[in-house]
């Protein structure tokens, strides 16, 4: 008996340490107090085409005015979350997939106080250029009008897209799949595939090789051991986030979500709400299928399954107590049929003579 209870408790110990708990769910979100402009500019540019379009940039002060310097830079990114990382430097060297070539812009624009305005730009691809995803970000930096001082609340960034149709390459390869939690960072969370607690996010990371910043969309579908009714995502894409041209990119999607919105590259605001999830204690399987493509060329399709555990400790706590009970049972029932087969187990002791 001795034995089986070291057992147990060696097998327990082992469980409770490769069990990994969800921590509570953290979202971050980025917002500017003093100036409302467009995050993210799609466009679609033919070789030889000219489009013309309008900035629409919002002083938020009632007060003051705001005198506004624009210009472009290239960007690339962090991170698996997306995070763009601006090229500030005067010497930065220029992208393969710079728009600076082909985006004219005001350098300059003033606002009055409390007022939003249009800021007119174009993009002209010239003849010959080659079809691909290309794109760069417009800095905005504004001074007060009052007395010239820098108000970083009035500072932002637009992202721009331009797509020049055609045959591309495009190749996205599902590199991970399953249930993710959240820390304080989004780059910074973790798959998870044994949840103490209910997982509220499922995760997929995707690499380009292509040479096209691809956005993919597709759904999900969540199947427990047992049978029933199945949970299906309907967007794993709901924001419309993109994977750049040679990133690893992390998509997240909620299991239940309540509220969906459009999210930029890099920008993580509060635009998804998870609602709570129903899940018993078992093993569940899941499986996605994502679908992306450039118009005029093939849709491609990608499909990944995976598996994942919902234990909650009063489950384990629970399994434990009625293996050590069935064990003592097992025990007991052993050591009476012992008895009756054997008697005590001791034999009289002989006389001499």
């Amino acid at each position: 008996m001795k034995r089986i209870l070291t057992l147990l408790g060696a097998a327990f110990m082992v469980l409770a340490v490769v069990i990994t708990a969800v921590p509570a769910s953290a979202a971050t979100s980025q917002s500017s107090t003093g100036l409302s402009i467009n995050p993210r500019k799609n466009l679609v540019v033919a070789p030889g085409q000219t489009i013309k379009d309008n900035l629409i940039v919002g002083n938020l002060s009632h007060s003051a005015n705001l005198n506004i310097s624009l210009k472009v830079v290239d960007f690339t990114f962090y991170n698996n979350s997306g995070t763009p990382k601006l090229f500030l430097a005067k010497n930065a060297p220029q992208t393969t997939w710079s728009i600076k070539p082909f985006i004219h812009l005001p350098s300059f624009q003033r606002i009055g106080a409390g007022q939003q305005t249009q800021i007119p730009y174009s993009v002209t691809v010239p003849k010959g250029q080659g079809a691909g995803s290309y794109y760069g970000a417009i800095v905005y930096s504004a001074a007060s009008g009052n007395g010239g001082n820098v108000d970083l609340n009035a500072s932002g960034v637009s992202l721009v897209f331009v797509n020049v149709p055609g045959a591309v390459h495009e190749n996205l390869t599902l590199q991970k799949f399953g249930t993710y939690a959240q820390s304080k960072s989004v780059a910074t969370g973790s798959y998870t595939y044994i949840n103490t607690r209910k997982p509220v996010y499922m995760a997929y990371t995707l690499q380009n090789n292509g040479d096209v910043a691809e956005s993919p969309s597709g759904s999900a579908t969540i199947t427990y051991m047992f049978g029933g009714k199945p949970i299906t995502i309907s967007s794993v894409n709901p924001g419309s986030a993109l994977a750049l041209i040679g990133q690893g990119r992390l998509f997240q999607t909620c299991i239940n979500n309540l509220k969906q919105g459009q999210s930029v590259v890099g920008t993580y605001t509060l635009t998804n709400v998870c609602g709570p999830v129903s899940l018993k204690p078992g093993l569940y399987t899941a499986t996605i299928s994502l679908y992306y493509g450039q118009n005029g060329n093939p849709t491609q399709e990608i499909t990944g399954t995976t598996h994942f555990w919902y234990l909650p400790w009063w489950f384990i706590i629970a399994f434990v107590v009625f293996v050590l009970l069935l064990a003592f049972v097992v025990w007991k029932v052993v050591r009476i049929v012992r008895r009756r087969l054997y008697g005590s187990g001791t034999r009289p002791k002989s006389r001499r003579r």
